[in-house]
C-alpha cells in the first residue's frame, strides 16, 4: 500500500487538498521568487547540486536563467526525482520525450510539464486511496483522468495513457523499493 507523506518527487507534505493540483504548493512561491535558486530546489527536492548541474549539462532540464530555475525546470527536476529511484535515468529521459520531445521546444508537447505532473499525482493518490497496485485499475484511473483529454495529436492521448502508466508504475517500484531498503536497515541496525 501506497501511502503519500510527501508530494511525490520533493520534500514537501502531502495534504489532502492537493490530489488535482499537487504544483499549486509552488506556485505562489515561484511567482513571487521568479524561480528557485539551486540551493533552494536542493532543499525542495533532496537533490544534490551537482546532481543537478548534471541534468541541465546533459540536456534533460534546460539552463536556469540568471541562476534562477523557473517553474518548467522545477516540474522537470521533480519529475525526474520522482522515479529515478526505479527507473534508469536515460528511460525516464526517453519517456520524457516520449511525451514531451525536446526539453527546449514547447511545440512539440502533447501536454506541459506541470499538466503532466499534476495529472501523475493525481493518479498516484488515487490508487493511494484504493489501495492497488493492480495495472488494470491503474489504467482504469488514467482513463478516467484523461477522459477529456484531447492532444495536438491523433495518438497523444494513447501515446500520454502509456507514458501514465509507465511512470505510476515506476513510482510504486520506487516507494516498494523504499520501503524494502528500509527494512533492510533495520535489520542491519
Amino acid at each position: 500500500m501506497i501511502i503519500l507523506k510527501n508530494i511525490p518527487g520533493t520534500a514537501l507534505e502531502w495534504t489532502e487538498g492537493l490530489s488535482k493540483n499537487a504544483f499549486a504548493v509552488l506556485s505562489p512561491v515561484m511567482s513571487v521568487t521568479k524561480g528557485l535558486t539551486l540551493s533552494q530546489l536542493k532543499e525542495l527536492t533532496g537533490l544534490e547540486g551537482y546532481t543537478i548541474q548534471n541534468w541541465v549539462k546533459r540536456g534533460w532540464v534546460e539552463r536556469p536563467s540568471g541562476k534562477r530555475y523557473a517553474e518548467q525546470q522545477v516540474v522537470r527536476i521533480i519529475l525526474i526525482n520522482m522515479l529515478r529511484n526505479a527507473m534508469q535515468l536515460e528511460k525516464i529521459i526517453a519517456l520524457m520525450g516520449y511525451i514531451n520531445g525536446k526539453v527546449d521546444d514547447r511545440s512539440d508537447d502533447i501536454i506541459p510539464d506541470r499538466e503532466l505532473f499534476n495529472l501523475l499525482c493525481s493518479v498516484i493518490s488515487q490508487i493511494s486511496e484504493i489501495s492497488t497496485t493492480d495495472k488494470q485499475q491503474i489504467m482504469a484511473v488514467i482513463e478516467n483522468e484523461l477522459k477529456d483529454y484531447t492532444g495536438p495529436n491523433s495518438d497523444s492521448k494513447q501515446k500520454l495513457e502509456g507514458a501514465l502508466l509507465c511512470m505510476t508504475l515506476g513510482f510504486i517500484a520506487s516507494e516498494v523499493k523504499r520501503e524494502s531498503d528500509l527494512e533492510f536497515s533495520k535489520l542491519f541496525d
